[in-house]
């Protein structure tokens, strides 16, 4: 019998004893009050704990509208490491469309509330640092694979053009010749270690760590992705590969003076001129697509538009990527095409969570790992244009 239903029967029957002609007598209705006031006093602590548990809920680790509390008690690694205090490992894995510290986070840490008399109004969650939007990895392509090392062939000496042939004279021989390229999927990863108790206390810690350690994660990617410099187990970065910027373009130029707008113009013109596929995008710092914004013209028009009109979605057609990720003065042109360059994924980010290292079971240390394998390919280097604004002599 459930509770609401024991409370239901105890007031029918408290409210016949108070009736005329009942036969109960004072004790009797006495006890009756107080058994259920007891029932009823448990009734409100299951709401109010209900209600907290409503407040503090959080997203889900692999469904976006759910419930994070939900879908660890959901998993039967997690259950059993809890439980058992042993075994192996916990895995969970985070889908790729989702903090790095050495010292362990406990409840000392955490931080605990001060009491008192008054009750405090607490809001759910935990207020995260600043983040920034990562745009990278969304413009490029991006497949899996199952290698740890991918191999593709390119053209080393391309053919030379045909030519004119006189009637019944040998025709021109051609040649080509190939070679073969290869990238390593390479490891991106960070750890934190944690308390079993603080992971227990405090609910909401769990939903920060998910997000902080996938954003490490990445972070570093995007990082990677644009100025990895291919050394021990960095990525071989698009900056790295691009073709440098052609300063001798600006010479024309150096007695009426340039712009920024004009070593932009000039980088895709050297792109398409050494016939490679004609760029989309642009990779800038924030400091230098604000300094374009705010150029103006001799009488004090803006040169980019009216600063009421929404910014610039394009410029010589190319799709500006906004991003503290690039140094400031530096500027990269390219295409997104899965023909220029591609990503190749060997692992998802993945979240693993143990207390198998050293004495950590004996202290109740939980280390918790994210990690993802991945491969920037870059077929066609001569489809980016990279270099550093120049200042105008003028």
């Amino acid at each position: 019998m459930d509770l609401e239903q024991k409370i239901l029967e105890l007031k029918t029957e408290l409210s016949a004893a108070l009736k005329e002609g009942s036969k109960k007598t004072a004790d009797e209705i006495a006890e009756l009050k107080t058994r259920l006031a007891a029932l009823q006093g448990q009734a409100d602590a299951i709401d109010l704990k209900l209600a907290h548990r409503h407040v503090a809920g959080g997203s889900g680790f692999g469904d976006a509208n759910g419930d994070l509390k939900r879908n660890l008690e959901g998993n039967p690694d997690v259950m059993r490491l809890i439980r058992d205090k042993k075994g192996a490992p916990a895995v969970i894995t985070v889908p790729s469309g989702l903090l790095e510290r050495k010292t362990a986070v406990t409840e000392s840490a955490a931080g605990f509330a001060t009491s008192g008399v008054l009750t405090p109004d607490r809001i759910g969650g935990i207020v995260t640092e600043a983040r920034q939007r990562l745009t990278i990895r969304n413009l490029l392509t991006s497949r899996p694979t199952s290698a740890a090392l991918i191999d593709f062939i390119k053209v080393n000496l391309a053919l030379s053009k045909a030519s004119p042939q006189t009637e019944g004279e040998l025709k021109h021989e051609n040649a080509v010749t190939f070679t073969t390229t290869s990238e390593k999927t390479k490891t991106i990863a960070t750890t934190i270690p944690a308390t079993r108790q603080v992971l227990d206390d405090l609910d909401e810690l769990m939903n920060f760590l998910r997000t902080g350690l996938a954003y490490a994660v990445d972070l570093e990617e995007e990082c990677q992705i644009l100025a990895g410099d291919s050394t021990g187990e960095n990525l071989n970065g698009l900056i790295t590969q691009a073709v440098s910027f052609d300063t001798s373009l600006l010479l024309p130029y150096l007695s009426s003076g340039y712009t920024r707008i004009d070593q932009i113009g000039l980088g895709v013109q050297q792109i398409v001129t050494s016939k490679e596929l004609n760029p989309d995008f642009i990779v800038l710092h924030p400091v230098d697509f604000w300094g374009l914004r705010l150029l103006k013209t001799d009488d004090g028009a803006y040169l980019l538009g009216s600063p009421l009109q929404p910014a610039p979605t394009s410029l010589f057609g190319l799709r500006p990527l906004i991003t503290t990720n690039i140094s400031s003065g530096t500027f990269l042109i390219g295409n997104s095409s899965p023909v220029a360059c591609e990503l190749r994924d060997r692992m998802q980010t993945v979240v693993e969570i143990s207390t198998q290292h050293s004495d950590w079971f004996a202290r109740n240390q939980i280390m918790l790992r994210a990690e993802k394998r991945v491969a920037l390919i870059v077929f066609r280097p001569g489809c980016f244009c990279s270099g550093t604004f120049a200042q105008s002599p003028a």
